[in-house]
């Protein structure tokens, strides 16, 4: 037994053989759908997902993991690990963080370290993989802890919905309930920190894509950023915004990364939703 393990949830997106490559512990939150219950990620696809969400009268809901399966997570990472360190959807729009910390104190005196990514999605994909490189660089638990919480005071997710009905029927809409009953080509830009909120309202889905792009930038002030985009069935318009981003953004095109938000987040976002996170 030596080392660090890490622990995540479903909402990051990451791709498999990463997960795989990286022994890193995948918590998945639930998707409700006719009163039956799918793992993330486990036991509905996002293809699946997406197809029964555009029936009419499909009203998915949202739960998080139990602290019981993170308690069964961390038994079985504290097997293999000297210590913990579980880094999670933002506890803003989420309960995630507080089964995995009831978990943690189930544990006892074994360290385990949580932390509040205040992010989902590609950002948390992110704030993942630099764990998982200062772990290689032979990093401590707490300067791990202190590193990530850093990066994530430097983070930004700024993201474009094609209609609000989804945020506003799963009541995540925070601040953005304020654009709700807007005309149909208003298109909401918003962007989290903790918890949703919006920042402006653009004509045309043209027009807030480079928008978009203009308030990342304004927000990265010319510093060098690392950047991930993300989309929900609309690979093409995230391709679209990557272009974009190249050109507007300090940042190595090569290391941009990218996922497709799956049936937890994009319950709530709904397809045609396009994201540019960064710090």
């Amino acid at each position: 037994m030596a080392g660090i393990g890490i622990v995540t949830d479903s909402t990051a997106y990451l791709d498999p053989e990463y997960v795989s490559k990286h022994d890193i512990k995948v918590v998945p939150l639930k998707v409700i759908m006719d009163d039956v219950s799918y793992r993330e990620g486990v036991d509905i696809s996002n293809e699946e997902f997406y197809k029964r969400l555009k029936q009419p009268g499909v009203f998915p809901t949202t739960s998080q993991p139990s602290a019981g399966e993170f308690l069964e997570a961390y038994k079985e990472m504290s097997a293999k690990y000297d210590s913990l360190i579980s880094i999670h959807i933002s506890a803003g729009i989420s309960g995630t963080c507080e089964s995995a910390r009831s978990a943690a104190v189930e544990m006892g005196d074994y360290p385990i370290r949580i932390v509040d990514s205040r992010f989902t999605g590609i950002q948390l994909a992110m704030l993942v993989d630099e764990l998982v490189k200062g772990r290689e660089a032979g990093m401590g638990l707490e300067e791990l802890v202190a590193m990530v919480e850093e990066k994530i005071k430097q983070s930004s997710l700024l993201f474009m919905v094609a209609t609000l009905e989804y945020l506003h029927r799963g009541g995540r809409i925070g601040g953005a309930q304020a654009l709700m009953g807007s005309m149909l080509r208003i298109k909401p830009i918003l962007y989290i920190d903790g918890t949703i909120d919006a920042l402006e309202k653009v004509r045309g889905s043209g027009k807030a894509l480079d928008r978009l792009v203009e308030l990342a930038a304004e927000r990265a002030g010319g510093r060098k950023v690392r950047v991930g985009l993300t989309h929900v069935q609309d690979e093409e318009r995230m391709f679209e915004l990557m272009e974009k981003v190249k050109k507007a953004l300090n940042c190595d095109p090569e290391e941009i990364t990218w996922n497709e938000t799956g049936p937890v987040i994009g319950a709530h976002v709904g397809p045609g939703t396009v994201g540019v996170g960064f710090f």
